[in-house]
């Protein structure tokens, strides 16, 4: 599974996960638009890969905005939050895109 893809159900599952269970204060608009933003920058990572980038800029914001909140909030959606994050954060950085399959391909002759 592309590195993409994933990113794409993690920021989906961020996205639903901000009405499955009560997120208090600031955790609600944060689980849902940074999961709108990792699933929208996600794919369009397809057309410009440096987008990658962005999606790492918005993970770093969800930890900080989660663990800035895992005092004043419910301590289990802050966790929740923060691993979501990394999780992000690291398969943002991870992708190789495009150019990376094709030099795979080139190198190893698969199709």
């Amino acid at each position: 599974m592309s590195a993409r893809i994933f990113n794409v159900l993690i920021g989906g599952w961020l996205f639903l996960s901000a009405f499955a269970w009560p997120h208090p204060g600031v955790q609600f608009p944060a689980a849902l638009v940074c999961g709108g933003l990792t699933v929208v920058l996600s794919l369009g990572t397809i057309y410009i890969p440096g987008l990658r980038y962005l999606t790492a800029v918005v993970a770093a914001l969800l930890f900080a905005s989660s663990i800035a909140s895992v005092r004043h909030w419910d301590p289990r959606t802050s966790w929740h939050n923060a691993i979501i994050a990394v999780v992000i954060f690291v398969a943002a950085l991870v992708d190789r895109g495009a150019q990376g399959s094709r030099r795979e391909r080139e190198l190893y002759g698969r199709i």
